[in-house]
């Protein structure tokens, strides 16, 4: 015969009982969650947050940009480099040859690429010099060449910033 002649014993009341409570549970764990994060983000909120952070004395490269060129491309190459150095909170740009204090030299050279039309491109040369003092001899630490045109001066810069800071930090101990 099977199921259909027999009663069938069902506990609605039971099974709500259960969902009720899972679901309390589930809130006020949500809820306590919530209210946690909201807690841990407070204090943050009355701190204002810095656009640039500060130069710390631990990780700063006084550096020293020289350019030798009289071209346009080049000018304005040499121009924006000592922009971005005396923005940086990871650089000083210090062009004063009277203080006596250990810095980079980053020494740009550019010439027209085709002495009939200057306008069109420049080729640069780079040379990072580590100099102790006044009066020392500057060791050669890197050097770059290539070509350059009015279109790609700022890549030029970012590629140079960040090229300078990877070996002023691969040679850091030579600051100390």
């Amino acid at each position: 015969m099977g199921w259909q002649g027999q009663k069938l014993s069902y506990t609605p009341h039971v099974e709500v009982k259960g969902m009720k409570k899972f679901f309390g549970i589930l809130a006020l764990f949500c809820a306590l969650t919530m209210a946690g994060a909201a807690m841990a983000a407070t204090p943050q909120a009355g701190k204002p947050v810095q656009d640039k952070p500060e130069k710390g004395a631990d990780r700063v490269t006084v550096v020293s940009v020289t350019l030798d060129g009289t071209d346009s491309i080049g000018a304005r190459l040499g121009t924006n480099l000592k922009e971005r150095f005396n923005k940086s909170s990871l650089f000083t740009l210090n062009d004063d040859e009277e203080k006596d204090v250990p810095k980079l030299y980053v020494m740009v050279e550019t010439k027209p690429e085709f002495s009939s039309r200057p306008g069109v491109g420049s080729v640069y040369s780079v040379c990072w010099v580590f100099k102790q003092g006044k009066g020392y001899l500057g060791y050669l630490l890197a050097r770059d060449l290539g070509t350059i045109n009015y279109e790609d001066v700022d890549g030029l810069v970012d590629r140079l910033v960040e090229r300078t800071d990877g070996i002023a930090a691969k040679y850091s101990s030579l600051w100390k």
